[in-house]
């Protein structure tokens, strides 16, 4: 940490000086009072060099823009000004201001509406403001036209622009897949311009998804690069942000003390600047930060303050986040009433607007609360819910797309570096037939392809060394979740159901008991189901195939169902990953569990096959069928679909009442 401070300061000065340097120089065109566009323009730039480091001044100039007199040739000055003006004010939630001045820039660019830069500027204006106050899908909206502009009229840095502000949309929409896509798209093109501040923010938002998905060193990495960027441009509003993401990190792992620091810092920056937007935020991460250090009262007056800043700046995007924390301080304060209050509202304000993962914080807490109270019966109600929105977060799936995403960046690189260095190694053989003797042109050809052949092998040990890097991390995610998620919740169950017994005190209820085996037993089997995936002696699908076997055997000549197996020709030979074989295990496991308790069939066929570089499950029973339409969805149907997606495939579920139902799974095999 103290080499990258030092560096920092190393590099700060010059670009301070450069900047004021830049000042200098126009407000010496601005001093001659031209009155021409030259001095339009002069004035314009003052405002636009001052936005992140003082919103006064800023506005100041653009005023001075606004102001000049009526003539057409300074109309896309001032409709830029204006543009400027209201995302100023969208900062600091003046929203009276904000729909005053795009209205009044959407009247000054009637005078060229061909102008596509300008366009470009009113649209991601637009887009920031409906971001930054929650309105997702007119953000997209606006994002999405500024896209179908002409890009090369628009500029390339200004399209990698647009891709940063489109993944900061989609990481509140929970859209994590199009949010890294995003991300990496703007930095392939930041990457190249060299663009400072494209990518000081696009450091910033990977730094995001990182602490996201609780990689805190890799977030702790991307952030350091963005405060680097941030002090050489001199961007005050910039660095108070990325001081509050590391407080959030130093936050997460314990060092409560250096977070409360950090977060102060930033919050007194963002005050000085005027943005309510981010001193709300930075008032809700001190009182979470407080939470931790047990400092509750502290904590409710800090979450209470963070409310009413967003309130007065209609800011809505944090409200179950704020609500479901503040719930909870009030229940530890054992202020009863105010606690469910919150807390109910904060679940409703996040199921309301598709906020899974702050849905299950919400539920968690009100489960929490019940507990509390002795109500087992709504905690568990409570807890049922919690899993629920938690398992729709799937963050080991989030894990694995952003490893993808970064993964395909690493190697396009690595693909274009190989192109440049073919491409000049090229130039020089050309020119060697010019300059020297065939001898030579042929010692040159040689060392050529000595490199390539060096980088080609590198290359495929790299990729190899990656894969099964990525393998491993990918079994250990996985395992993790199985244990966390359904041996957890269960475990939380037994333990939920075990104090309403304790509480009945004398009083034997068989019912509680009964579940509690259920639970006991179905826990068992999943253990077991762990435990032998990861087993190197089942490493064959010859042993997949037994088991299945075996299993089915298990579950349905106990209820008098017979049942056919059909497996192609040769498939012990066929090689399944772990993770593909796992996947179908479970999913012929669960069709099988949902047969022997609820179709009533009397005959089950199985049909494994496999064509090209595809596999087919088929599970197809005679028994009373359902209406997909007007059952309700459960973890079962869920969970099957949810892993045939994992294994690359997809899963069709074919049933009518009293005609069978039929299970294809297709899926590849590498």
């Amino acid at each position: 940490m103290r080499i990258i401070v030092l560096i920092l300061v190393f590099f700060v000065s010059p670009n301070i000086r450069a900047q004021t340097s830049l000042l200098d120089s126009l407000q010496n065109i601005v001093s001659q009072n031209r009155q021409d566009t030259t001095h339009a323009k002069a004035l314009l730039n003052l405002g636009i060099t001052l936005e992140r480091s003082d919103l006064k001044r800023s506005a100041e100039y653009f005023w001075e823009v606004l102001n000049l007199k009526e003539d057409s040739g300074f109309d896309k000055f001032k409709a830029n000004a204006a543009i400027r003006l209201a995302g100023n004010y969208s900062a600091m939630g003046k929203l009276d201001s904000v729909y005053y001045y795009f209205e009044k820039s959407e009247e000054l660019r009637k005078s060229d509406l061909n102008d596509q830069k300008l366009a470009y500027n009113l649209y991601n204006g637009k887009g920031i403001h409906f971001n930054r106050i929650g309105k997702f899908e007119q953000a997209l909206f606006y994002y999405e036209k500024a896209l179908a502009l002409d890009h090369k009229a628009i500029g390339q840095d200004n399209v990698a622009g647009l891709y940063i502000n489109l993944s900061n949309v989609y990481k509140q929409l929970e859209n994590h897949k199009s949010n890294f896509d995003a991300t990496f798209k703007a930095l392939e093109i930041f990457e190249k311009t060299q663009n400072k501040t494209g990518l000081a923010f696009v450091y910033n938002s990977l730094g995001a998804a990182h602490y996201h998905l609780k990689n805190y060193n890799e977030a702790e990495k991307y952030f350091l690069k963005s405060m680097e960027y941030r002090k050489v441009l001199g961007d005050k509003r910039g660095e108070s942000m990325v001081l509050g993401n590391l407080a959030n990190i130093f936050m997460d792992i314990g060092q409560n003390h250096k977070a409360k620091e950090f977060f102060t810092k930033a919050l007194e920056m963002q005050e000085k600047l005027g943005l309510k937007e981010l001193v709300g935020i930075q008032l809700y991460n001190l009182g979470r930060n407080y939470m931790i250090m047990e400092e509750y009262q502290f904590a409710l007056e800090h979450f209470q303050k963070a409310q009413k800043v967003l309130k007065e700046a209609e800011i809505g995007t944090y409200d179950a986040k704020i609500l479901a924390d503040l719930g909870k301080t009030q229940r530890i304060l054992a202020l009863d009433k105010e606690a469910i209050q919150s807390l109910m509202t904060a679940s409703e304000v996040a199921v309301q607007n598709k906020k899974y993962s702050e849905a299950s914080t919400a539920f968690r807490n009100i489960k929490e609360y019940f507990q509390d109270r002795g109500k087992f019966k709504d905690a568990l109600e409570a807890q049922t819910l919690e899993f629920a929105y938690r398992d729709s977060v799937g963050i080991g799936a989030l894990q694995a797309q952003l490893k993808e995403v970064e993964s395909r960046y690493a190697l396009d690189i690595k693909e274009n570096e190989i192109s440049l260095l073919k491409a000049e190694k090229e130039l020089d053989r050309l020119e060697l037939v010019k300059r020297k003797a065939n001898q030579n042109l042929i010692i040159s050809i040689f060392a050529f392809l000595i490199l390539l052949a060096t980088i080609l092998v590198n290359k495929y040990r790299i990729v190899n060394r990656t894969k099964r890097l990525l393998e491993v991390e990918k079994l250990r995610n996985s395992i993790a979740r199985d244990l966390h998620d359904d041996l957890g919740s269960t475990l939380s169950s037994i333990h939920i159901l075990s104090q309403m017994a304790i509480q009945k005190g004398g009083v034997v209820d068989k019912s509680l008991f009964s579940t509690i085996n259920i639970q006991t037993a179905a826990m068992m089997d999943r253990l077991s189901d762990i435990v032998w995936s990861i087993h190197p002696n089942n490493d064959s699908l010859e042993q997949l195939l037994s088991k299945m076997k075996e299993f089915a055997a298990e579950i349905l000549d106990p209820k008098g169902i017979t049942y056919f197996f059909e497996i192609e020709e040769g498939a012990e030979q066929v090689k399944l990953d772990l993770e593909k074989r796992r996947n179908l295990f479970l999913i012929f496991k669960e069709a099988l569990n949902n047969t022997a308790k609820y179709a009533e069939s009397r005959h089950l066929d199985i049909k494994l096959r496999f064509e090209g570089n595809k596999l087919e499950l088929l599970i197809k029973d005679d028994g009373k069928g359902f209406d997909p339409q007007q059952i309700k969805k459960g973890n079962g149907l869920f969970n099957m679909q949810q892993r045939a997606s994992m294994m690359g495939g997809c899963m069709t579920i074919v049933s009518f009442p009293q005609s069978g139902t039929s299970i294809q799974l297709s899926a590849p095999i590498t």
